[in-house]
């Protein structure tokens, strides 16, 4: 029976020990949710810590020889002193000479938790030299550059000529010399290459710190010139020389090279009747003349003796090298000599003999070049020279296992 009072339900009593009992467990339950929520928090800045270590510890900073600079600029620029840079040099001149560093070459400095650790300088694209700054002594090294390297191939067909249709197709430019370097002895590309001629090579590209560096070697090419193939593989021996070789085993490096200039073109060829522009008259033209422009770079075909070199008529300025007993070979036109050229200097093939000119009866920029047999002109385009040396017998089956492995990949 319920009383009512006044209209309203009569208020009951809850015992204090109900009431104390829950403030209890409220307070326990707070006090588990409150550990439980710290250790949660605890645990996931442990995880953010780790994850904010940085993946490398080294921070490198680079600067580029500009013109003028010395090493001890440099070293300033880097935030290296006068002194040290003089102390770096003296250290490491049995290996390097720093007083000799090369324009648009770079240098970087690397540092580790903020601690300057070694300088590293490339003076070129396959060796870096390397001080360390650790531990006052400079210890210098000279070691080969660590790149990661893909193997790529590329096919060309010649529109116009091999460098211009190699552009074209995407190749860089360094790719291309070397792979005229490699068949220098075999093709000359200012005479020979011809529309709808084609070539293919094997070759190395280079990355470094993720990004692509330079090229690599060129591995094999080969080279369609009228229809017929000229191959070249590049081979280390058992005695660490690196040479590249024809599919038999042959050297591609001949005593004399094909041409003395690089990408130029044939502007008159050999012929015992020419209209001679400046005489006004038929003459005969017992050599080729290459039309480049002045200053290009004239190479020796082989090594010889300079018997000549001066003005020489309507020649002008003009080389003459005795190569051996039978072959001699002429250079005319000049506009200045190579360095140390002289009579009876001493020439190694490939060197810088002197440079394209107008001198004497010329009506413009060209090298008129001209080969003797036995002291007879004969077309430098049909001559044939020497062969070099091939493999040894015991290096050959290495050598046709590297061949077949680069053909199944191009």
């Amino acid at each position: 029976m319920v009383d009512i009072v006044e209209g309203r339900r009569k208020k009951t009593k809850i015992p204090i020990r109900l009431i104390l009992f829950f403030l209890i467990v409220a307070g326990l339950v707070v006090g588990i949710y409150l550990l439980v929520s710290t250790r949660a928090q605890a645990g996931t800045e442990e995880v953010e810590f780790v994850e904010e270590v940085p993946a490398s510890l080294e921070r490198r900073e680079f600067y580029e020889v500009q013109d003028g600079d010395t090493f001890t600029t440099v070293m300033e620029a880097l935030g290296l002193g006068y002194q040290e840079a003089l102390d770096i040099v003296a250290a490491a001149e049995e290996v390097f000479d720093f007083t000799n560093v090369k324009l648009g070459k770079s240098f970087a400095l690397v540092s580790e938790h903020g601690t300057h650790t070694r300088i590293e300088y490339e003076p070129n694209s396959n060796t870096v030299i390397t001080v360390d700054l650790l531990n006052g002594a400079y210890e210098t090294l000279e070691q080969p550059i660590d790149y990661d390297i893909i193997i790529d191939s590329a096919e060309v067909t010649i529109q116009d000529s091999m460098f211009l249709s190699g552009i074209d197709a995407g190749l860089p430019e360094v790719l291309i010399v070397k792979l005229a370097d490699v068949l220098a002895w075999e093709i000359d590309f200012a005479t020979q290459v011809q529309t709808g001629d084609s070539f293919r090579v094997l070759y190395e590209r280079r990355f470094r710190y993720g990004e692509e560096s330079t090229v690599g070697d060129v591995l094999a090419t080969g080279f369609v010139n009228t229809g017929e193939e000229s191959l070249a593989y590049r081979f280390v021996d058992g005695e660490g020389d690196i040479g590249y070789y024809n599919e038999n085993g042959a050297s591609m490096v001949r005593e004399f090279l094909k041409a003395p200039l690089s990408y130029s073109r044939i502007s008159s060829g050999f012929t015992y009747s020419r209209f001679h522009p400046t005489l006004q008259r038929s003459t005969p033209h017992r050599a080729i003349d290459y039309a480049a422009a002045s200053g290009t770079p004239i190479l020796a075909v082989a090594d010889g003796t300079v018997t000549f070199s001066g003005y020489n008529g309507g020649f002008g300025n003009y080389i003459d090298i005795r190569h051996n007993s039978i072959y001699e070979t002429q250079y005319a036109h000049l506009s200045r000599y190579g360095a140390g050229i002289h009579s009876g200097a001493h020439v190694k093939q490939g060197q810088v003999i002197g440079y394209v000119g107008s001198t004497g009866f010329s009506t413009g920029p060209h090298l008129h070049y001209q080969v003797e047999v036995s002291g007879t002109l004969v077309n430098p385009l049909q001559v044939e020279f020497p062969a070099g040396d091939p493999l040894a017998e015991d290096q050959l089956p290495g050598f046709f296992e590297q061949r077949d492995a680069f053909d199944a990949q191009f």
